[in-house]
């Protein structure tokens, strides 16, 4: 069995992303096409009547079709700007350090209250 190439192993999901935004991209044009058509065949005076209700339904269909897929698109990108930001946040939490002069409480020992 063959090794999968560095790029996966490394980190799979650039990949994914790209080959998910190319069948969307293909995937668009091509309701793109379909909703034309079927608008087109809704308004057209040769079509009976019952035809070009079920071409409008049609053409709605896809139309919210098409608008999930770019939801979905944004969604990606969104999670995708999360992770580069969970990234971040993970690489500078080490770095931060109680600002100067600040103690932590021990547990050891209950804090001591002022008597009045």
């Amino acid at each position: 069995m063959s090794d999968p190439p560095y790029d996966v192993e490394k980190d799979p999901y650039p990949l994914m992303s790209k080959w998910r935004q190319s069948e969307r991209h293909s995937m668009i044009a091509a309701l793109r096409d379909l909703i034309d058509e079927a608008s087109r065949m809704s308004k057209s005076k040769r079509a009976p009547a019952s035809e070009r209700i079920r071409w409008t339904r049609l053409a709605g269909q896809l139309i919210w079709y098409k608008d999930a897929i770019l939801r979905s698109m944004s969604l990606e990108s969104m999670e995708n700007e999360m992770f580069v930001i969970k990234k971040q946040v993970f690489e500078k939490k080490p770095e931060q350090k109680p600002p100067p002069g600040y103690m932590y409480p021990t547990f050891a020992e209950p804090a001591k209250r002022s008597e009045t």
